[in-house]
């Protein structure tokens, strides 16, 4: 008849005792009554004759990892110690075992250690106090380790709480960055590019064009396009501010529309945008000119209020290298400050026109832009400077 009742492992007592759980398996009953009567004042007992009677009483418990520490007899019948102490390894990994055995057999000892991960070998007949000294350390082991995996379960949890929240953070982050960027590199107004994008970017541009400059072909060159809208003030002091912001928004769409998809539209500041367009040859760049200046003519701009009115632009054209021989004479500024002048001779010359000003016989490279900027009508006037129009006037008004 076995010794060990279930009603002794019931959950309630095993939830509100302070009690550890201590487990005794020994086929004589005398033996599990002494070590009963040792120990049971300070931990909760549950017992079994043999390894069969353990390994049931085991799995019908909810949760075995409640068993702090086991002491097994190793001489039994269907079970040896070591064998039923195997059996509960993987199920109950973190619980003492403990084997009490009358015989010292070496053997024994390194299979115990060995198979059934052993805390203490103890031999028959034992001490009293040795015995309830190694107990009272096990379960102490026991909860340290116990301690131990909850400390570091619920560390790693925190650990991948924090970096799921990283890695979310660090998304919303470069989200916002991203965000950030655009708005830096955007007119708010009409959607365009502003300066602070060509400012970061051309630079990346013109650095790609002077990496070969023995094959500098003009195909390869950067156009320039600086143009206004004519007469954008008298849409301000005609129609109010809130038309001038929609006229603003419209010429930015149908410059959109009328580029390429490479090409950069820019609103340099108030109603003055420059495109940027890389791979077109003089004619090319002149046909682009051409196209915007007519898609603008043509426009209808609407400005509220069942209101639509009609718009022209002028336009100043050239190339970077503005000097093919010469690539590194001028900077991109530079050119643009010439492309700054063709526009200021296309609105001194009746407005609604491009003009294109290129290199035709420089002698003095490195001062030509000096002298452009002191006395430009010189430069073409001796032939240092050439152009073409949109215009059949063969006379431009500087």
């Amino acid at each position: 008849m076995s010794v060990f009742d279930i009603n002794n492992v019931s959950q309630k007592k095993q939830r509100t005792s302070d009690k550890p759980l201590v487990m005794l398996v020994d086929d004589e009953v005398e033996n599990i009554n002494v070590l009963r009567q040792l120990l049971e004042s300070n931990f909760q007992i549950i017992t079994g004759l043999n390894g069969q009677e353990a390994l049931q009483l085991i799995d019908n418990m909810v949760d075995p990892q409640q068993v702090q520490l086991i002491i097994s007899d190793q001489r039994m019948p269907e079970l040896t110690g070591i064998e039923f102490l195997e059996k509960i390894v993987d199920k109950m990994p973190e619980t003492i075992r403990i084997i009490l055995t009358g015989y010292s057999d070496t053997q024994v000892i390194i299979d115990s250690i060995n198979k059934a991960k052993l805390y203490k070998f103890m031999t028959k007949p034992f001490d009293p106090v040795e015995l309830s000294l190694t107990v009272q350390r096990g379960v102490e082991a026991f909860q340290m380790r116990r301690e131990l995996i909850d400390y570091t379960t619920k560390l790693e949890r925190q650990v991948m709480e924090r970096t799921e929240d990283l890695v979310c953070k660090n998304e919303e982050l470069a989200l916002a960055l991203e965000k950030l960027e655009k708005v830096s590199l955007t007119d708010q107004l009409t959607g365009a590019h502003n300066r602070h994008f060509l400012n970061q970017f051309l630079p990346q541009e013109l650095a790609k064009l002077k990496r070969d400059t023995t094959q500098l072909k003009q195909e390869h060159n950067i156009g320039f396009i600086m143009l206004d809208i004519d007469f954008f003030k008298k849409v301000n002091d005609e129609h109010g501010h809130d038309a001038g912001d929609k006229v603003l928004m419209q010429f930015t769409q149908v410059l959109q529309a009328t580029c390429r998809e490479s090409d950069w539209v820019v609103r340099w500041g108030g109603e003055e945008f420059i495109v940027v367009a890389r791979g077109l040859t003089s004619g090319g760049l002149e046909n682009l000119a051409e196209r915007i200046r007519k898609n603008i003519e043509s426009h209808i701009f609407d400005i509220g209020f069942e209101q639509t009115i009609k718009k022209t632009c002028s336009l100043g054209v050239v190339s970077y290298p503005f000097i093919n021989e010469e690539i590194n004479e001028l900077t991109w500024e530079n050119t643009l400050n010439l492309a700054d002048l063709a526009l200021y001779a296309a609105k001194n010359s009746g407005r609604n026109t491009w003009i294109h000003f290129f290199e035709k016989e420089i002698q003095q490279p490195q001062r030509l832009y000096e002298d452009a900027m002191k006395d430009l009508k010189s430069l073409i006037v001796n032939g240092v400077i050439s152009y073409t129009s949109s215009t059949s006037s063969e006379k431009i008004d500087l």
